[in-house]
């Protein structure tokens, strides 16, 4: 479609500050009115300049995305929370992006990475708000952990770029007699690159999901110490993290370290006012959910509790819920069982219950951006 030229009189000051207030899916509609707008709207400093504002909003916008089915065949689709909150409805959209043989292993400012082949073959970056898709680049990761490895995805902010973080879930014990070799960090750009840093040198364990949490800079697994369980087959867990900017493992510890061995009632992690937050489940007591979140990231002191929810508000006691976002009129979107919970934090009432058909263990919350995906792998 041809782009005519505006003639406007508001300084481009002006109007940046304007347009960077509107949605992306207003924004993306707006490219075609003229030629200035649509050089404005795509480059990468005004997508900069949008991200920075939405993550400052109370809340930011978020689509839910998943692979249906989880396995190699199947498309990636995602939806609107705003939808499933305002609307009540679950209605999945596919993106456009072919999803066969890819599988998602992480989501930051908008871009989802896709996996493909096993060990990995190639990475790609997708922005499902967009539809943009940057070109496949190839990836040479080890077969060395067979199945039993983690991964995350996250934005190093001091050197502009995109990492993936992929390492051995056992790698701080023995195995086979011998210690596993270092985690592998591969940096998107025009000329990726990928290094080995040292594994943590205290022993973790993943159990359950190995989904990571992007937060200040850094990615954040749950797991647990193999070696503390206790006569009542208690363990301690606590948040592995990796700082995207100098490249190191770290820990710290959860507001609560204990608990016990059964996968239902492991802590999930998330991210709730721009900070990492964690999900206490309690099914067949009186409050079944609990939801605390780190006011300073990495400060063991500032863990706070957000809010409990109790079994007399309308949720199945045996509830194993998940809370995946809050809503500026105090809305919480939750997974359960089965289906979505919209709870109202104010009111302390359920809203409603809107039924999936899927697996959503594998779900990642991805904020709706600009960010070009092909920029970021060394193409404008």
């Amino acid at each position: 479609m041809e782009h005519l030229e505006c003639e406007y009189n508001l300084p481009v000051d002006l109007l940046r500050e304007i347009l960077v207030r509107f949605p992306v899916r207003l924004l993306w509609q707006l490219k075609i009115v003229c030629r200035s707008w649509n050089s404005l709207i795509s480059s990468p400093e005004f997508a900069m300049h949008h991200l920075q504002r939405s993550t400052l909003t109370h809340p930011p916008p978020l689509l839910l995305c998943w692979k249906v089915p989880v396995g190699l065949a199947g498309d990636i689709k995602h939806c609107s929370s705003q939808s499933l909150i305002l609307d009540r409805q679950h209605q999945p959209q596919p993106v456009s992006h072919p999803g066969d043989g890819k599988f998602i292993r992480g989501s930051c400012n908008g871009l989802l990475c896709l996996s493909e082949g096993f060990p990995y073959k190639t990475l790609t970056l997708l922005n499902p708000s967009t539809r943009s898709v940057s070109p496949s680049v190839p990836f040479e990761g080890s077969d060395e952990c067979g199945n039993d490895f983690f991964c995350g995805f996250g934005y190093d902010i001091l050197h502009d770029q995109y990492k993936l973080v992929m390492g051995c879930c056992a790698s701080s014990r023995l195995t086979d007699s011998k210690v596993r070799s270092g985690a592998i960090v591969f940096t998107f750009g025009a000329n990726p690159s990928w290094k080995t840093v040292d594994h943590p040198v205290f022993p973790y364990d993943f159990r359950g999901p190995r989904n990571e949490i992007f937060v200040s800079g850094t990615l954040n697994w749950l797991v647990c110490d193999p070696t503390s369980s206790t006569i009542d087959s208690e363990l301690e867990w606590f948040v592995l993290t990796f700082d995207l900017e100098t490249e190191l493992f770290g820990r710290f510890c959860l507001p609560i370290t204990r608990m016990h061995r059964d996968f239902c009632e492991m802590p999930p992690l998330q991210v709730h006012n721009n900070c990492l937050s964690v999900c206490y489940r309690t099914p067949y007591e009186p409050i079944i959910c609990t939801l605390w979140i780190m006011k300073e990231h990495g400060d063991e002191t500032s863990w706070i509790q957000l809010f409990a929810i109790t079994s007399d508000v309308g949720i199945d006691r045996g509830s194993l819920v998940a809370p995946l976002y809050i809503s500026e009129d105090h809305n919480l979107l939750a997974l359960d069982t089965g289906q979505v919970l919209v709870y109202n934090l104010r009111q302390n009432q359920l809203v409603s219950r809107v039924r999936h058909r899927y697996d959503w263990v594998y779900l990642y919350r991805c904020l709706e951006s600009l960010v070009s995906p092909s920029h970021y792998c060394g193409l404008n």
